[in-house]
């Protein structure tokens, strides 16, 4: 995952509904791809799975789980109730965040053989029925509307966000306009000149036009 700090990072561990989480993981430069990696013994903490790959089969896949926000790590706790924000610079900084119900913990894209369950949208972590926003306030949402086949997370450029899915062999690229979105076009057929002996009064006709 993108750190959005100058490295990407990498997370593997198993599900564990006591005791303490055990985690290996992998940090690499964008820079010149050198990299360090470790394991953490995360205490009392009960982790959902950070997400699988297999390789084995005709077709690659990947599932998403958690995601890397300003330093932290935020994976889903196990019994889908909370999520575990974890300092990646330092394993003893681990804070669970109650999301106030139980979560359905769905992947946000609607089928396919790789699957993403958070993301980021700009600051904002975007789950299938809840939100994290940047000062870690959960947003319970519906949960019913959900992307196409996804596999990676999703881009933005501008006002546009972007996604690939894949669905046991197909491929698929998305892209989704941000809203509410303002737009604006002049339809003047020439300029309008104001001169010193006179006054002016403009009229300005507003439409909206779904793109």
């Amino acid at each position: 995952m993108d750190g959005h700090d100058g490295y990407w990072y990498g997370f593997s561990n198993e599900p564990n509904s006591s005791g303490d989480a055990k985690m290996v993981w992998i940090r690499i430069s964008k820079k010149d791809y050198s990299f360090t990696e470790g394991s953490w013994t995360l205490s009392k903490a009960k982790l959902s799975e950070v997400g699988t790959r297999a390789k084995d089969g005709s077709y690659p896949e990947r599932n998403v789980k958690c995601c890397v926000r300003k330093g932290y790590l935020y994976v889903p706790s196990y019994d889908k109730k909370g999520v575990y924000k974890i300092n990646v610079a330092n394993s003893a900084d681990v804070t669970l965040i109650p999301l106030g119900f139980t979560s359905k913990l769905k992947s946000i894209g609607e089928a396919g053989s790789c699957e993403v369950y958070m993301t980021l949208l700009g600051d904002m972590i975007v789950a299938g029925d809840f939100q994290i926003t940047a000062d870690d306030r959960v947003i319970k949402t519906q949960g019913s509307a959900r992307f196409e086949v996804m596999a990676t997370p999703l881009f933005q450029y501008k006002n546009f966000v972007f996604m690939w899915g894949g669905s046991y062999g197909k491929e698929h690229r998305c892209a989704y306009l941000l809203t509410p979105y303002l737009a604006s076009i002049n339809n003047l057929s020439s300029a309008v000149v104001k001169n010193t002996d006179k006054t002016m009064k403009i009229t300005y006709t507003l439409t909206e036009e779904t793109m």
